[in-house]
């Protein structure tokens, strides 16, 4: 394209937070402005805040050079000799469509009328002009001066001579930029928008608090502001207003009590100095938000939910394609994925499983699958088969009751004897080992989640291969071939281990967590070693667990007592605990965070942490040999017979 520019004057009309955002980066970028708005009390304010900013990005002398290519005005007359001229008055059609017809018998001939609404389409505004094919949509993000992406709507009539000397207008401010294909009412960031911020309102009506859904979207989502910070940033005002603007065209959007209240209160956010938040300097200031329990029982999946269910609606109604749709959401929101990237990674069969739950509770059109997204996920689960609404690195393999998965920058290891709750047998024992060792050697992989298929993680050692210790020597056998090189391994592994438990961890499963270096627990998941109740013992929870837990695990390894996963977390077993339809997003989050850090650091790390645990090399070989002296014991085979013939067993001591 040639960026020969004919655009020499820029007018905006409308100096709030928009306008004036738009006039600034305008004039930092060479352009002369006038900003046009009722009265010489707001332009004021805003040539102040204009002023104010620059100081943040330029030094004082260049500010001055800056100021002087901005002028006001409260007279339309003065727009006469712009270029292009940009609306941003408050998002209400009324008052729009009032402007552009009073403008018009001042504009020349050649001026290119743009729009910054953010919702209403472009087609309805072209027609209240005399000039549509010289009417376009141009949506700056708030800030303008910050946010990198502009959206662009094409009315039926735009021009290509129009759409070409605005996007060369955007190439010397520095802005990118995406075209949506048809206008519909919210473009593409706001309608995704809307979906998120209608969520966070209905989790917050549900009693749950405002700081818990902010922290949720900002330590798990990874987003940079809560969804109610930003609803304050924006305005509650302009986004009640957009959400009515919608509903006008057609949009079957619920408008939540609270936002409802909140406007007719007069609590519209930063700017009047009370919203979700209070804000008594009328600036913005991000909340001290601290990650604490109760993030971890909100789902960020209904958030990504609904807003793929949108995204589903633009892709499959040929508005948006899904490159722009991730673009968007990093450049436009500042997202630190795309949301369809979200959305394969929490799995679109999990996605569609919320949005079917959700819906089957509430009724609520919010939650109503869309078809094309149905339809899509039925063969594009997302990273877990490799495709989704992008393709990702993936393989599996299978020995015996052990799969390996590599997803994308993490490999899986998941025992698969569901049947017997993954008894660990000698085939586990063996094969966790060998996929451990192939994945450390595999230079992509950050990270290994352990896991158990179906409901459990593991019930620990099986009974079955137990039994078949007629002697020490068979007992010796699985600890010199199986047990110790596994336990070594896990050991002195030089990448993070993370075991994702569900259901059952008990025995040797329980030992497993003790050798992993983050917990995830479900809620449901009860902890147990149990094996004194058979005439055995914990030889891996007795020595590391009686350290790491300050001795509150010997009541535990004596009694064969059960906890749950709140009572493991208090020992210091569990890490994080979340609600079961969690456990694959929590993966997600913490295998994703992981992959951001340099592998070096990730190596010193281990190193460090496996340096501290060569105190537990000997007593650990000690307590497993205790487990084979075991093995020749009269009480060991009386438990093993009592256990698998489901009586009381009666020990002599021999």
């Amino acid at each position: 394209m040639n960026y020969e520019l004919d655009t020499k004057k820029i007018g905006v009309i409308g100096s709030g937070t928009m306008g004036h955002g738009i006039a600034e980066v305008s004039a930092l970028n060479g352009f002369d402005v006038i900003m046009v708005d009722i009265s010489e009390e707001i332009l004021n304010n805003a040539i102040s805040k204009i002023s104010e900013n620059l100081s943040k990005l330029i030094s004082r002398n260049k500010i001055t050079d800056i100021m002087k290519k901005i002028s006001t005005s409260t007279n339309y007359s003065d727009l006469r000799d712009c270029d292009i001229i940009i609306e941003a008055v408050p998002e209400n059609y009324e008052l729009k469509a009032k402007v552009f017809r009073e403008i018009a018998s001042y504009l020349k001939e050649d001026t290119i009328l743009g729009t910054n609404t953010s919702t209403i389409p472009i087609n309805d505004l072209a027609k209240e002009t005399s000039r549509e094919d010289k009417f376009i949509g141009i949506h700056f993000m708030n800030s303008p001066t910050l946010i990198p992406l502009v959206e662009i709507i094409l009315g039926k009539k735009t021009s290509q001579e129009t759409l070409n000397e605005v996007l060369k207008y955007l190439k010397i401010i520095k802005k990118d930029y995406v075209i949506l294909k048809k206008d519909v009412p919210g473009f593409l960031v706001n309608r995704i928008n809307a979906k998120t911020f209608i969520e966070s309102i209905i989790m917050l009506e549900e009693e749950n608090r405002k700081e818990d859904i902010d922290a949720m979207a900002r330590f798990r989502l990874g987003l940079p502001m809560g969804f109610f910070e930003l609803l304050d940033y924006i305005g509650i005002d302009v986004v009640y207003n957009a959400l009515n603007e919608m509903i006008k065209r057609g949009e079957k959007l619920l408008v939540p009590k609270t936002l409802e209240k909140m406007v007719k209160d007069g609590r519209f956010g930063v700017k009047s100095g009370i919203g979700f938040y209070n804000y008594p300097s009328r600036r913005f200031k991000k909340q001290l938000l601290i990650p604490n329990d109760a993030i971890y029982k909100l789902n960020p999946g209904r958030i990504i939910a609904v807003a793929a269910n949108e995204a589903a609606w633009l892709i499959s109604n040929d508005v948006a394609t899904k490159e722009d749709i991730e673009k968007s959401m990093i450049l436009g929101m500042n997202w630190p994925h795309g949301l369809l990237y979200f959305a394969d990674h929490y799995g679109l069969d999990n996605i569609l499983k919320i949005l079917k739950n959700r819906y089957a509770e509430t009724k609520l059109q919010l939650y109503e699958a869309n078809t094309y997204l149905e339809q899509f996920s039925r063969s594009n689960i997302g990273v877990r088969s490799g495709r989704g609404f992008s393709n990702y690195s993936y393989s599996r393999e299978d020995i015996g009751p052990v799969s390996y998965e590599i997803i994308e920058n993490y490999a899986l290891i998941t025992i698969r004897r569901p049947n017997r709750l993954n008894a660990l047998n000698e085939d586990v024992w063996k094969n966790i080992r060998v996929f451990l060792e192939k994945a450390e050697n595999n230079r992509n992989v950050y990270s290994v989640v352990l896991t158990g298929e179906g409901s459990s993680f593991s019930s620990g050692d099986d009974i079955e291969m137990m039994k078949n210790w007629t002697n020490s020597a068979a007992a010796k056998r699985w600890l010199e071939e199986l047990a110790w090189p596994l336990v070594n391994k896990m050991l002195n592994y030089t990448k993070p281990i993370i075991a994702a438990v569900k259901g059952y961890a008990f025995g040797g499963g329980m030992e497993l967590t003790f050798l992993s270096d983050i917990v995830i627990s479900t809620e449901n998941a009860i902890f147990s070693v149990p094996e004194s109740l058979i005439a055995a013992f914990p030889p891996i929870v007795s020595p590391i667990g009686t350290y790491l837990t300050n001795k509150r695990i010997v009541r535990y390894a004596l009694t064969g007592d059960w906890l749950n996963a709140e009572e493991a977390r208090n020992l210091g077993v569990v890490d994080i605990i979340v609600p079961e339809d969690q456990l694959d997003i929590m993966i997600f989050e913490i295998t994703n965070k992981l992959s951001k850090l340099s592998p070096l650091s990730l190596r010193a790390i281990k190193n460090a942490l496996n340096s501290s645990k060569t105190l537990f090399v000997n007593p650990l070989k000690n307590s497993l040999n205790e487990l084979v002296i075991l093995a020749d014991s009269k009480d060991f085979s009386e438990g093993m017979r009592a256990f698998l013939e489901k009586r009381k067993p009666i020990y002599r001591g021999e």
